[in-house]
């Protein structure tokens, strides 16, 4: 004799269990599949977990930490390339008052001036001294710019900073310029006072071609980092960025399967409900 009907049914609906469990098992598992395609997307990387990609994630630490060093680097480098600009521009305002003194100093050479004009070019002539201490008395963020001390500069991590020698405004020749002794009152004393004015500007003169060559280091410098910087974040984002393409794929395709897991369940449920009614 055959089984019992219901015996029967009881053995249906263990394998209906079975059945039914593994569709939830791959409900589940098609919905995280669905949950970290989503992530992805919304986070633009594929390393959400180090299990995701272990050696990856250690490269991407290393590179996302250069990074940083880059960036620090970066600040430096501009930091100094504003700081020997605006030395420059100082340097350039000082030029400009040693020329005017100059050409007093030679007008006042003329002995056809009369004593009144004379004091007029002496006026003139102390009002850009007092300029021309106030520009080399310059200070940027609390730094004198003109004590001669050098500028030291981190281009690179790994490389040797760059020094840039400093810019002393305060020596001898330069001093004579504002002393007491430099005056315009007679042809002598002017001629005088062009010799020592003569000499400061030469002295401006190199300070600023120094200037200049450490303003092309720093470019230079600053270019060769934006350039590292560049290739270093292009290979980050080809190990940690997200693939839109795929993950939109991925999440289509766990979708379409939560979907067709669900109608089978359902279909499943439908069966089962339907064969208890008939079994009564």
């Amino acid at each position: 004799m055959g089984k019992p009907l219901a015996h029967k049914f009881s053995g249906v609906q263990e394998m209906q269990v079975d059945s039914t469990q593994q569709f939830v098992d791959q409900l589940n598992w098609h919905s995280n599949q669905s949950t970290q395609a989503l992530e992805r997307l919304a986070s633009g990387s594929r390393l959400l977990a180090p299990q995701d990609d272990a050696a990856g994630l250690a490269v991407s630490s290393r590179m996302k930490a250069k990074s940083r060093q880059l960036d620090a680097v970066a600040n430096n480098i501009a930091n100094g390339i504003s700081y020997t600009q605006t030395q420059d521009g100082f340097l350039k305002g000082a030029q400009e008052v040693l020329n005017r003194m100059e050409t007093l100093a030679i007008r006042a050479q003329d002995t056809t001036l009369s004593s009144g004009q004379r004091a007029l070019f002496q006026e003139e002539f102390r009002a850009l001294k007092d300029t021309f201490n106030d520009l080399r008395t310059t200070q940027y963020n609390g730094r004198d710019l003109f004590d001669g001390k050098e500028l030291t500069i981190t281009t690179s991590p790994e490389q040797r900073p760059l020094v840039s020698a400093g810019v002393d405004l305060f020596t001898s020749d330069i001093n004579s310029v504002t002393a007491k002794t430099t005056h315009l009152v007679t042809p002598p004393d002017a001629q005088s006072a062009l010799r020592t004015i003569t000499r400061a500007s030469e002295q401006i003169t190199q300070h600023r071609t120094g200037g200049g060559a450490a303003l092309a280091g720093l470019q230079s410098a600053s270019d060769r980092l934006s350039n590292q910087r560049t290739n270093l974040l292009s290979a980050l984002s080809r190990i940690s960025d997200a693939d839109v393409a795929t993950e939109a794929t991925n999440l289509a395709k766990s979708k379409a399967n939560l979907q067709i897991g669900i109608y089978s369940i359902k279909q499943g449920n439908k069966a089962n409900s339907h064969l208890s009614n008939l079994l009564g």
